[in-house]
């Protein structure tokens, strides 16, 4: 091959890696993402005490150990943050990872979060793992 034929062929792969649809599809977010995403809408929610976002983004039958070792649906989750019984100061999450098996992801990560339960302050590092189901083409939070 020439080396003409070979800057021809460097150019063409430039131009087609450069259009639009390809640019369009190395942006797409991965499922992977996806997940990371809802973990942060999560926090956003928590902090602002939005039980009508977290409701949407939280499975019914969502269960969950706390920090203090007690296990905790979502109607606990609901009723502890609508009352101000949880209060959430500051949420912050490190090496999150996401992995997928068709319809399941697995989130593990660290949380760092500062609040008060039950008048109580409280605040550190926790490492979590979180199960999402996608049902409907939605991704919820089961655990």
């Amino acid at each position: 091959m020439s080396d003409r034929s070979v800057s021809q062929l460097a150019l063409l792969a430039a131009l087609i890696c450069n259009t639009p649809a390809t640019r369009l599809a190395a942006q797409a977010p991965t499922v992977e993402d996806s997940v990371r995403a809802l973990e942060s809408q999560r926090a956003q929610a928590l902090l602002k005490a939005d039980t009508v976002a977290l409701s949407q983004l939280v499975a019914d039958d969502f269960v969950e150990i706390s920090r203090f070792g007690t296990l905790r649906t979502k109607a606990d989750n609901m009723r502890e943050i609508a009352s101000g019984t949880l209060k959430l100061t500051a949420v912050r999450y490190d090496s999150l990872s996401v992995r997928v098996y068709g319809d399941v992801a697995v989130l593990q990560g660290i949380a760092d979060n500062t609040g008060a339960f039950r008048g109580f302050p409280f605040s550190g590092k926790i490492r979590y793992t979180r199960v999402f189901v996608r049902r409907g083409g939605r991704w919820r939070l089961y655990r």
